[in-house]
């Protein structure tokens, strides 16, 4: 079983394949002068470049060759560093069936630093190349170890130096990471604050880590840092920790306002605890910053990418899950996260309530053992022991069982079930050879989607994200159970020992909920959730939700690991019937009721499916004061039917948005011409 390292420490920061800005661009001559080049220019060159290569890849697919062509040797002109243009001026060739000049061009990219040698033998546009002797010595060529050159002459990144229990990070001190989007913050390995008391905290804890400290048996928190996203709104109680450094931004980091709100810009070389007790308070699109993270694209990515290089963030609910529905009901909307993650620890409560958590968390760093730390921060694995330690010490569990059950893993934690000597305790007893397992898992099968026919939207938003520790999806399809398969072959263990794994109903109905596996010893899980109505988050709660989630938890003989969670949100706006047999009767969408915009477009009519003989023979669509319009199964209106009743006439349609009055969004159904 191979352990899946995470990229941090120790990231490359190849600044590899980024678009210069409009100043170089219209001055890519090297002898007048070498340009200037900030390292915030970057994401902007990259996310410009990957333009331009699915504009190539378009084009291929059309067979314009010429102009592709074109667009590369200009490009290549511009940017002569970039390897990824000779590669693809080798496709155009090769496609043409110009072997020379493809070889020239593909010889050339391989040079420059395109090592990705199975990418070169699958590629179906180097069809032609295969039985050419050259081919193979590229091959054996690409799978050379090398350094390419970065494409643009940006300032390799310094550490900035820790002091006086400071550290300020400016520009010069930071790297861009490709792969993750996110600006890579180095910090020199100084632990400037060792000389200082580990806690000034005079209560049970402060006592037990000054004795441990004393001891030898406790790391402290020196080497650790502390990121304040909210300006000092809500600040971790860092005097009672003396030993831990806090990160400062300067003027260029602050101006472009990468110093608050949710952290989703930067990653570090170290370990972090932080915080923005802050929320989007206006307009349709309100929301908690954690929210915000999990409904952004690529923003539960982001957040996975913290868990596993040693950060931990806070962030309070705000209005995100209190009671009542749809503002009513208690005021509240109830909880309308549409996943749940073990990536970051949100607090009931609005600001300031996040302050508990992270001093409960920072005494739990400086609790471990010195050797325990460093080999969990090593691998990356701080962030998922620490959330295993915190939800097993919960007030909430009554016995051991309840570590497997929702009230060991709600969305949104409270602050009466803390015992911060519990964890502190656990987290001591903890030993370098007897470490918490990784649970991971991948989608291996999944219910297929058609939007027009299954479910009507702007876009295909069925598949929220996926990613190794959490897997969100939202049951848009009309189908009344959603199946997916999922695989827990990537969990690991540090030492290599053989796992166990088991899958559990978090939340949702246990009765209607299957999920089949072969034995403990199986990491696959077939997975079938049928449709949910809202529901109350556990038994007797005011909250309710319109979320299924279930854990993923591995055990290595000496721990559980901490549940990697799927989960699948019912759009509340949704009033759902079906037959005996599972078949979708009627779908009453309901605009009134809130439902996530960036998860769902709220529509304003009823969908009646007709069948014969088990058969989907359409449905018909009925709003307000308007005709009815009837839809063939494909999801083509009907525009005329001939006297038995047959269609004669249709056509295709689009969703889009519709902007209302109030700033929110309709959903929209347009008729296709020609279509």
């Amino acid at each position: 079983m191979k352990f899946i390292k995470i990229l941090f420490p120790g990231i490359l920061l190849l600044l590899v394949g980024f678009v210069p800005p409009s100043h170089i661009r219209k001055n890519p001559n090297p002898t007048q002068g070498k340009p200037r080049v900030s390292i915030f220019d970057v994401p902007r060159f990259e996310a410009q470049r990957s333009l331009l290569y699915r504009q190539i890849y378009i084009l291929l697919d059309k067979k314009d060759y010429n102009r592709a062509e074109a667009m590369l040797r200009k490009w290549a002109t511009q940017f002569p560093k970039d390897h990824a243009a000779p590669y693809d001026l080798a496709c155009v060739h090769a496609l043409r069936g110009q072997k020379e000049e493809a070889f020239y061009f593909l010889k050339k990219s391989v040079r420059m630093g395109f090592r990705d040698t199975k990418h070169i033998e699958a590629d179906k546009d180097l069809i032609s190349l295969r039985e050419d002797p050259r081919f193979q010595e590229i091959l054996e060529t690409s799978r050379q170890p090398f350094q390419p050159r970065p494409i643009l002459d940006v300032p390799k990144a310094i550490p900035a130096v820790p002091e006086n229990g400071k550290v300020l990070i400016t520009k010069e001190n930071l790297g861009y990471d490709s792969r993750t989007r996110m600006f890579v913050g180095l910090i020199e390995n100084k632990k400037s604050e060792i000389n200082n008391p580990v806690t000034t905290r005079n209560d049970r804890v402060g006592k037990l880590l000054r004795k441990w400290y004393k001891e030898d048996t406790a790391a402290g928190n020196a080497g650790d840092f502390y990121d304040n996203h909210d300006s000092d709104h809500s600040n971790l109680s860092y005097k009672q920790y003396p030993q831990l450094t806090r990160i400062e931004y300067g003027e260029e980091i602050r101006k472009r306002n990468l110093h608050y709100g949710l952290q989703n810009h930067l990653v570090f070389n170290s370990v972090v605890l932080g915080n923005s007790s802050t929320a989007q308070t206006n307009g349709a699109l309100w929301r908690s910053q954690a929210r915000h993270a999990i409904t952004t694209p690529g923003g539960a990515a982001k957040l996975a990418i913290h868990y596993r290089a040693n950060h931990l963030y806070f962030y309070p609910e705000h209005r995100d899950h209190d009671p009542g529905r749809n503002g009513k009901e208690g005021g509240g909307y109830g909880d309308v996260f549409p996943a749940n993650t073990p990536y970051i620890v949100i607090s009931q409560g609005s600001s300031g309530s996040d302050r508990v958590f992270m001093d409960a968390f920072a005494a739990t760093l400086a609790a471990l053992r010195p050797e325990t730390k460093t080999k969990l921060a090593k691998a990356g694995l701080l962030g998922p022991t620490l959330q295993m330690i915190f939800r097993r010490t919960s007030k909430n569990l009554k016995e051991d069982g309840d570590y497997f059950s929702g009230k060991a893993h709600p969305t949104v934690f409270q602050s009466k079930n803390l015992d911060v000597e519990k964890m502190i305790q656990m987290a001591h007893d903890l030993r370098p050879d007897k470490l918490p397992p990784l649970a991971q898992f991948i989608v291996t099968g999944e219910i297929e989607e058609q939007p027009g026919r299954d479910y009507f939207d702007i876009s295909p938003r069925q598949r929220l994200f996926n990613t190794p520790h959490a897997i969100a999806r939202v049951h848009k399809t009309t189908a009344r159970d959603y199946r997916i398969t999922l695989s827990a072959e990537t969990s690991a263990d540090l030492d290599s020992q053989a796992l166990t794994y088991k899958w559990t109903v978090l939340r949702g109905d246990k009765n209607r909920i299957k999920i089949e596996t072969k034995g403990p010893n199986d990491p696959i899980a077939k997975i079938t959730v049928p449709w949910h109505n809202r529901r109350a988050i556990n038994p007797g709660a005011k909250i309710q939700s319109n979320r299924v989630d279930i854990g993923l938890f591995v055990f290595n003989k000496n721990h559980w690991s901490t549940p990697a969670i799927f989960s699948i949100y019912h759009p509340d706006n949704q009033e759902r019937s079906y037959d005996k047999s599972g078949r979708i009767k009627t779908v009453t969408y309901d605009p009134s009721i809130y439902t996530d915009p960036r998860i769902d477009a709220p529509a304003d009519w009823t969908d009646t499916y007709n069948y014969e003989k088990g058969k989907l023979m359409g449905w018909s669509r009925k709003r307000k004061d308007q005709p009815s319009q009837e839809f063939t199964p494909e999801g083509r209106l009907i525009i005329e039917k001939d006297a038995s009743g047959n269609p004669t006439r249709t056509t295709g349609v689009r969703y889009v948005p519709k902007r209302l009055e109030n700033g929110s969004f309709r959903l929209e159904q347009e008729s296709l011409k020609g279509s």
